[in-house]
């Protein structure tokens, strides 16, 4: 197994950061066990170093001649390993041991062929880079969906709108970046990789919050507005949970309704799904709640809704967002087991389970040490459940896990080889 390399830094002059990433990364190519000649380079930066990126960009692909395809975005926060950078200025970049047959750099000027069929590749997942405020990002993201074989997507907004920039640099335009060209920096749009099914990968999410009582039919809705549950109006049924007395005779009661939901989002499902032994399952959408809506008797999201859904209330909760890492991690580990059912390894030895190779975690800016209670308490945890393998991400607006936007999220995948027989 080779694992990918990484490196990351934090330096007021973008320079030194480049520079000391580059000798991080040439240090563990040449170390036992390390990938020797990857050519897939994933960038994480902060959006203090966004005016720089073009140049960023070619220090770095002057600096490692064997990369020929570049990706990712700047953000609020960039995470490396252990390491949160989130008040200086970070940068993290992992190279990725992919074939160049297995892959394909897409963006707005070359994007995924409809189906993900082009020169005999198939897409089977992708890493997808965006920012928050992209006009019809959500049919969009369908759409990119719809181009891979299973409609795996992950990644991350990286910032607002015009905040900051992504990467997607495809070998073809080497030549005019490593002369100063301006080309593989973009602001707006979306852009990422796409992975074919021999690059295998495995996608978990983590809400971080807990589930306040089942889920209601949402039976009314307009616009973004809740407006029944079960027939019923859909303010009372939210207070009633939260356990906060309000009324129009009661305005001191408002306020404090205001600060309950502070701490509260609503996970939208398929109708009587979404929760699964008291958790939320992957399918639950979670949004934030914006306001309440005292005339009307409704609630309103940060999303529009639909009736014939359910919707989960529930809070941000710092002892369910570490037990629910937990488990996610243990998820990924029983993912990997190999499979005894049809008898493999009866001769010639068990089957080995495939070892992650490197990771990627995208998390939103509003965890961290503010649900975490520390810096870096996210990622420890996450180390101490997978264990000391290489992982970079990123910090942003909202979290992408297949065609839907997440909040509050944290989204992990795990590349790894496969299984082979001892």
């Amino acid at each position: 197994m080779s694992l990918f390399p990484i490196g990351h830094a934090s330096h007021p002059d973008w320079r030194e950061a480049v520079q000391s990433v580059v000798r991080q990364l040439f240090m563990q190519m040449e170390q036992p066990g390390h990938a020797g000649r990857p050519r897939l380079g994933l960038i994480y930066a902060s959006h203090a170093y966004a005016r720089h990126a073009q140049d960023m960009l070619m220090l770095l692909a002057q600096s490692l001649p064997r990369v020929t395809d570049w990706v990712g975005c700047t953000a609020s926060g960039v995470l490396a390993m252990a390491h949160e950078y989130t008040d200086a200025p970070g940068l993290a970049v992992m190279l990725l041991d992919v074939p160049a047959a297995h892959y394909r750099v897409y963006s707005g000027i070359a994007p995924l062929a409809m189906g993900g069929g082009e020169a005999g590749f198939e897409a089977d997942a992708a890493l997808v880079h965006s920012d928050a405020g992209q006009p019809e990002l959500a049919e969009l993201l369908q759409e990119l969906s719809e181009r891979t074989q299973t409609g795996h997507l992950f990644g991350a907004l990286g910032g607002q709108q015009g905040e900051g920039v992504q990467f997607a640099c495809r070998a073809e335009d080497l030549p005019l970046l490593r002369t100063g060209g301006a080309v593989g920096v973009f602001r707006g749009g979306f852009s990422g990789v796409a992975f074919a099914s021999e690059v295998p990968c495995i996608s978990r999410m983590a809400h971080g919050c807990a589930p306040l009582g089942e889920g209601l039919e949402i039976t009314e809705t307009s616009g973004s507005v809740l407006l029944s549950l079960r027939g019923q109006p859909a303010l009372p049924q939210l207070l009633q949970l939260l356990d906060v007395q309000a009324s129009p005779d009661q305005g001191g009661g408002w306020q404090a309704a205001l600060g309950a939901l502070r701490n509260t989002q609503a996970a939208i499902a398929p109708l009587g799904r979404g929760l699964e032994r008291g958790a939320l399952t992957p399918e639950a959408q979670v949004l934030n709640l914006v306001g309440l809506d005292p005339l009307r008797q409704g609630v309103a999201l940060s999303s529009p809704v639909e009736a014939g859904h359910t919707v989960i209330f529930c809070q941000r909760q710092e002892h369910a967002a570490r037990h629910e890492l937990m488990q996610m991690g243990a998820a990924l580990q029983d993912a990997l087991l190999p499979d005894f059912a049809d008898g493999a390894g009866a001769a010639g030895g068990e089957p080995a389970a495939p070892q992650i190779r490197g990771a990627i975690y995208v998390s939103c800016k509003g965890r961290g040490s503010e649900l975490f209670g520390a810096p870096d308490t996210e990622l420890r945890i996450l180390r101490h459940a997978l264990g000391s393998v290489p992982l970079i991400g990123l910090m942003g607006e909202a979290e992408i896990m297949d065609a839907r936007l997440h909040h509050l999220a944290g989204v992990l995948t795990v590349f790894t080889e496969p299984a082979t027989a001892n």
